[in-house]
């Protein structure tokens, strides 16, 4: 049986994902919706995702990594509070017209493009017309939650070499392009973008460094099956899907490419 869930534990919760500003009380918390929950936590999880702190002072890659890590674990304990609230009867204004015999998901939880499962919120709709890595396209095949994915993302992310280091071992960067790719502000924020926006790698030089980096790292899939969220055969069904749908759009500019 799950353990209950503290009072102190969802207050904490919620003002790390909604600001230590939000007055969390009982009317906060009969209110709040999944979509608003999870529209917190990807703004929460953006802001804090390790990704963008790669080539910064060890000490702030290590807080960072923390913050993230919070930022999951509260998001983990705000769904299971939703959950057991709308378990409960707990509803708000929109759902008090619900009959009391219906599926507790259904008022204020399902939703046009998602469908509630026990892992989180599970996408329904149509898969983007445009080539996914492994990762996304499992998100869109409704097969993973997208907080399953950020996490499965990091675990490959901590595994691999960061691409500044690589091309400064291979001589095509140096400490001074280094700085200059991380001290650039605005758009795009991915290191390799940046460098071909400030003309510092080519084109043909960043691919072969993406394609590089990921020969170092376990792959994606791995990660869903070591934990249960999927079995190796659905794993690599999928995968054969996913070759069939990038087939038909052509590679990306690496200007253009998307971590999955």
């Amino acid at each position: 049986m799950t353990a209950p869930l503290s009072e102190y534990q969802v207050i904490q919760a919620c003002q790390t994902l909604f600001g230590s500003e939000v007055d969390v009380g009982s009317g906060f918390l009969s209110y709040l919706q999944p979509e608003g929950l999870k529209s917190a936590y990807r703004k929460k999880a953006k802001e804090t995702h390790p990704d963008l702190f790669t080539f910064h002072d060890p000490r702030v890659q290590k807080r960072q990594s923390e913050l993230f890590r919070v930022v999951n674990e509260a998001y983990d304990i705000m769904r299971s509070y939703c959950e057991r609230r709308d378990r409960a009867g707990v509803r708000t204004r929109a759902c008090v017209r619900t009959a009391p015999t219906r599926s507790p998901h259904r008022a204020g939880s399902a939703t046009k493009s998602f469908r509630v499962a026990e892992a989180g919120w599970l996408y329904r709709g149509v898969v983007p017309e445009h080539r996914h890595e492994i990762g996304r396209y499992l998100y869109y095949r409704g097969s993973i939650p997208y907080h399953v994915l950020l996490k499965a993302l990091v675990w490959q992310m901590r595994q691999r070499p960061a691409l500044g280091i690589i091309a400064r071992r291979w001589g095509w960067l140096d400490d001074n392009h280094i700085h200059r790719i991380l001290g650039f502000r605005g758009m795009p924020r991915l290191f390799g973008q940046r460098a071909l926006h400030l003309g510092l790698l080519s084109s043909y030089q960043a691919r072969i460094l993406l394609a590089y980096q990921r020969t170092l790292q376990k792959k994606l899939g791995q990660y869903f099956v070591d934990r249960g969220y999927l079995l190796r055969d659905e794993v690599e069904q999928l995968a054969a899907d996913l070759n069939q749908h990038n087939a038909r759009f052509p590679y990306a500019a690496v200007a253009d490419w998307r971590p999955s």
